[in-house]
């Protein structure tokens, strides 16, 4: 049967192949006729796979937008939102990217209101300064800070806040985030989402508070479990608060803390990340610029963007980092936002900053560049060797059990 797959309606009358001519060129012997017919079947398969394999869906190169800390002044005395906001919404517009992620701390909350109605109308004003982006229809992605949880954020929630979040912005995100029960609820808060050939994982840092050392926690299983169940070349973990400082040790921000716990379960966190290819964690709270990067317990290395430079008082940029953190940029002078451009194998992450005397802007000199790595050459030969060696060694067991059945 296998022969008629080869074989002209002619050929096929006088019990030969198409092939046979080419075949007997290699040998005069059925047995290695086969053999050769099967390495012929098996070279195209192989390429085949992997292509399906190994090789990334082409999406064309498109671009997303990171932008954090667009929040009020320190005092609480303006309207929730920085007066920069606008303009960098503008800015955003204009180079019309897919999706907008934006780290936390979009308004002042508790620091310039108290009720309800206070937070909700910090969050319309905010909307309304980025309304340059979402008249484009262009997605925005939030998750909060502490300044949409309670500013001090050494202290427990503020329900009325966390209700106003919710109402505005979290009522309209992915609700995939986890769900432990009662009190414990994070959908619209932790989610996760794929555009094209990225995932983000976006977790909201403030369900677990602990009042002991004043610092919050995740639920890192769902994290974990979010990275392993993406198939996408690029996996992005956004959250609030920096796991690493790298510049400005004034402030001290560690959202895991730095007792034995505190650094664990920031180990924790790191390792799963470079285990499950995630090289990028998209953080601010700092309110300056920075890329730095460190090394898990495997030696894979993951890059901490903390771009905290959306609009509220900028913080020390002095490069300060903490052992073992390598800071590649930083600076705290100008306001802006990071563009991703995406292309099939890389990600290269411009930053984009607004002068606000010369009311300019401009692109740094620095850019981050991810990249994909190659497939394993081990893992392609031994790929290869699997698809080349089934056909031949099946044609082998059926030869054999035809000529059982002949004798």
């Amino acid at each position: 049967m296998c022969d008629r797959l080869w074989a002209t309606p002619d050929a096929a009358r006088r019990g030969k192949s198409k092939g046979d001519g080419i075949l007997r060129l290699f040998s005069n012997q059925r047995g290695e006729d086969m053999r050769v017919k099967s390495l012929f079947v098996a070279f195209p398969l192989f390429a085949a796979l992997l292509v399906v394999l190994f090789a990334s869906p082409a999406y064309g190169d498109w671009t997303f937008a990171i932008v954090g800390d667009t929040r009020g002044n320190d005092a609480g005395t303006d309207s929730g939102v920085s007066p920069y906001l606008n303009t960098i919404a503008q800015q955003i517009a204009a180079m019309n990217p897919t999706m907008v992620l934006v780290n936390g701390d979009l308004c002042s909350g508790d620091l310039a209101g108290s009720t309800y109605a206070d937070f909700t109308a910090q969050f319309n004003t905010w909307k309304t300064a980025m309304t340059p982006v979402s008249s484009l229809g262009i997605p925005i992605y939030p998750v909060r800070g502490n300044h949409e949880n309670e500013f001090m954020d050494a202290l427990p929630t503020n329900t009325a806040l966390k209700q106003a979040y919710y109402d505005a912005f979290g009522a309209y995100l992915p609700m995939n985030g986890p769900n432990n029960g009662s009190g414990d609820d994070q959908r619209g808060f932790s989610y996760s989402f794929t555009v094209n050939n990225v995932t983000v994982v976006a977790v909201d840092q403030y369900f677990y508070f602990n009042p002991g050392s004043g610092y919050h926690s995740i639920d890192q299983n769902w994290v974990t479990g979010q990275l392993q169940a993406s198939t996408s070349p690029f996996k992005i973990v956004m959250a609030h608060e920096p796991v690493f400082m790298a510049t400005g040790q004034d402030v001290g921000e560690h959202f895991f803390g730095t007792d034995a716990a505190g650094m664990q379960s920031r180990s924790n966190f790191w390792n799963a990340l470079g285990a499950n290819g995630a090289p990028l964690y998209v953080a601010g709270h700092v309110h300056n610029l920075s890329v730095s990067s460190a090394q898990d317990g495997s030696g894979n290395t993951g890059y901490q963007l903390t771009s905290g430079n959306g609009g509220a008082p900028f913080d020390n940029a002095s490069i300060d980092a903490d052992p073992g953190v390598d800071v590649h940029y930083a600076q705290g002078t100008a306001y802006g936002f990071a563009l991703a451009t995406v292309s099939t194998n890389t990600m290269t992450i411009n930053y984009h900053l607004y002068d606000t005397a010369s009311d300019t802007w401009s692109v740094a000199s620095y850019s981050t560049i991810i990249v994909l790595p190659e497939p394993s050459s081990f893992a392609m030969v031994a790929l290869g060797l699997v698809i080349l060696g089934a056909p031949i060694l099946g044609r082998r067991v059926r030869r054999r059990r035809a000529v059982r059945a002949a004798s």
